[in-house]
């Protein structure tokens, strides 16, 4: 198929695309460039004689966002494309929670299947593992031996890869009856202590994990996100804890192949 990839060279996106060309499709790769998200008509021109659009959503936290989805389904539903798969690259609430970057994906996922004849949602199920590799934290593990984040080190977590969520999305795809949701996460939930672990295993030097503030992981991945962005990541983690989500209904989880441990010992911790 040739299919349509928001944000086919971000970070998310990149790994997605990768891995549907892995599986044979032809990749249309979608940036603000060429498909500038509050314009219809453009969306439009970009989805033309597409079979697929994978959707993805920019990292924004002002009301924006909610204009960018509402265009993706109206661009969506004009241009008869057939199928259509979002990632909102975060599990989702079950309603809107009042946060303008949360809300969006909320909206998109639920009027999909309104626009698309076959729409699913396919997300992560718990924080990607690629977040640890962004440079702050690389350099935290090499100079103090800490893995830091703002989670619990004894919770068990659905930590996952880019490339496992890549391949559930590859085999929706395929599929002739595909699942209008589905979140994807590791083999197995893990703890805090377990990944430091693994870091360490991969890196031959000692690492532990340390629970910081939503507030200070704000603060740390500023440099690399910016202010604002880094604001609203802090403020859906400190939400998060306020609020954990609710157990997933049987059938909608699916496990990735990737352990944690396969997983660290990809990365050069000292690059």
């Amino acid at each position: 198929m040739t299919v349509a990839v928001h944000g086919a060279s971000g970070t998310q996106g990149s790994h997605i695309a990768r891995r549907l060309r892995a599986a044979g499709h032809r990749i249309r790769p979608l940036d603000s460039r060429s498909a500038n998200l509050t314009d219809t008509a453009a969306l439009l021109r970009a989805y033309d004689g597409a079979d697929a659009v994978v959707v993805q959503l920019p990292q924004l936290f002002d009301p924006i966002a909610v204009e960018q989805a509402e265009s993706v389904l109206a661009a969506l539903g004009k241009a008869g494309v057939p199928r259509a798969v979002f990632n909102p690259g975060m599990p989702l609430p079950p309603a809107p929670v009042g946060a303008p970057f949360v809300d969006a994906r909320v909206l998109l996922g639920d009027r999909l299947p309104e626009r698309v004849g076959q729409a699913s949602v396919v997300g992560p199920a718990g924080p990607y593992l690629e977040n640890l590799l962004q440079p702050w934290s690389v350099r935290r593990v090499r100079d103090r031996g800490e893995l830091a984040y703002p989670l619990p080190p004894q919770a068990p977590v659905p930590w996952v890869t880019l490339d496992d969520v890549g391949d559930v999305v590859a085999a929706v795809l395929a599929d002739a009856r595909p699942p209008e949701r589905l979140v994807v996460g590791g083999p197995d939930a893990v703890t805090g202590d377990r990944l430091a672990a693994a870091v360490a295993t991969a890196t031959g030097r000692p690492v532990r994990y340390t629970q910081v503030e939503p507030a200070e992981y704000g603060r740390l991945i500023e440099p690399v996100m910016g202010a604002a962005a880094a604001a609203g990541v802090a403020g859906i983690y400190a939400r998060s804890t306020d609020a954990p989500p609710p157990p997933l209904p049987d059938g909608l989880f699916r496990p990735g192949a990737t352990t944690v441990e396969e997983w660290a010992a990809r990365p050069d911790w000292t690059a």
